[in-house]
């Protein structure tokens, strides 16, 4: 293809999901700014978003905040502390405000190793299990569920030890025909610029437990509730009302959202399958695994691994030239857990190699203009052995 077809291409890419419901959002902020009520206690966006959140998961509540990693502090401080030396263990990708969030409220991150689905299984979590364990953080990744979610939460709840799940990059994501975020205490979303619902920044915390519910809305800045007799102050992660109301029409409309980028997610797992370089692609067929499958995912993102981080780094700089939205986890990456300062480390080691890893977003395009999206990441991953050790 030229370049002037390429450059048509993605001049008809839409990466920023959150700019198809601009409408509806501004109609909403306009009430918000309009009313002149934008504290959360007093109007009724934030209520409202909380209670979607809520029905959409199957949870009794929400609590919604300033940030998602203001959520996990606020849901961490709120537990009460069972053991004087507590551990938590984390998973080994995810975003380096968990093990700052674990450390922050007086515990001990320990982390568990990812797998070819790049979460732990229950078989990489039971080996780092303590007396003083009292958490496992599983995070839903790259728009997939962790697969070994049920089994995780069932090993756990024998053992008495809570189970969060970080959904912070799975809205939309499934597990058995369920949304993620169910299985555990409490589940964490995030509502950050890059996620499909997308505010800027902002998260949400979904519970069965009403005293954690009334705890959290308490040390998080309602005033209007006394403060439970274990909690150490009050602060104010409060979401705001226009967060809220930017926030609501995105969640309304997330499952049109998914039914408009599998097509072309089907599409790019059909083409990458027939290059050579790739050792294996995520999400997979159903048939090779049921919860990692196309239609567990939410659609957004098409994972890879090649054969070494030479090969991942060489498709990761064609595709950054292209102008093509992708992920490549290399040195430095904040997601990795080698990246993060003052974080204990896991002894049972590496299973995989992050940096062998790289995947592709998926644009909202026209169906007319999928055949050469396809063919600008087939040109990209269609590369000799010479090439890459001269990348």
């Amino acid at each position: 293809m030229d370049i002037t077809g390429q450059t048509r291409v993605l001049d008809e890419a839409v990466y920023q999901y959150s700019t198809l419901t601009t409408t509806d959002q501004l109609e909403r902020i306009t009430r918000v700014v309009s009313s002149g009520t934008l504290s959360a206690i007093a109007g009724d966006q934030v209520r409202e978003f909380e209670q979607h959140v809520a029905g959409h998961l199957g949870r009794q509540g929400a609590v919604a905040t300033a940030s998602a990693t203001a959520a996990l502090e606020l849901l961490l401080e709120c537990l009460p502390q069972r053991e004087q030396n507590e551990r938590v263990v984390i998973p080994e990708v995810c975003w380096i405000s968990v093990p700052t969030a674990v450390l922050r409220s007086g515990r001990t991150p320990i982390i568990a190793p990812a797998t070819n689905d790049l979460t732990p299984h229950w078989e990489q979590i039971e080996p780092l299990l303590h007396e003083c364990t009292t958490a496992v953080i599983l995070a839903h990744v790259r728009g997939r569920p962790a697969p070994d979610t049920q089994r995780i939460a069932d090993e756990l709840t024998q053992r008495g030890i809570t189970l969060i799940e970080d959904c912070a990059q799975a809205w939309g994501t499934a597990l058995n025909q369920q949304p993620v975020g169910h299985h555990g205490l409490a589940a964490v979303f995030s509502t950050e610029t890059h996620k499909l619902v997308a505010t800027g920044e902002g998260g949400v915390i979904a519970t069965d437990d009403s005293h954690l519910l009334h705890a959290m809305r308490a040390v998080g800045g309602n005033t209007r509730l006394a403060l439970p007799d274990t909690a150490q102050g009050r602060g104010n992660v409060r979401m705001s009302e226009i967060t809220a109301a930017s926030a609501l029409p995105q969640l309304n409309y997330l499952d049109d959202l998914l039914q408009v980028l599998r097509p072309l997610q089907d599409a790019l797992i059909d083409r990458i399958e027939d290059v050579a370089i790739t050792r294996s692609i995520l999400p997979t067929s159903v048939e090779q695994s049921p919860d990692l499958g196309a239609d567990a995912s939410n659609g957004s993102l098409v994972g890879v691994w090649l054969p070494t981080p030479r090969h991942s780094h060489h498709v990761a700089d064609q595709l950054f030239r292209s102008g093509i939205r992708h992920w490549w986890p290399g040195p430095g990456d904040p997601h990795l857990a080698q990246n993060w300062p003052s974080t204990p480390t896991t002894s049972i080691g590496h299973i995989v190699d992050p940096a062998c890893y790289l995947d592709i977003q998926i644009p909202v395009l026209d169906e007319s203009h999928h055949p050469a999206f396809l063919d600008l990441i087939t040109s990209a991953l269609r590369l000799t052995e010479d090439e890459c050790e001269t990348a």
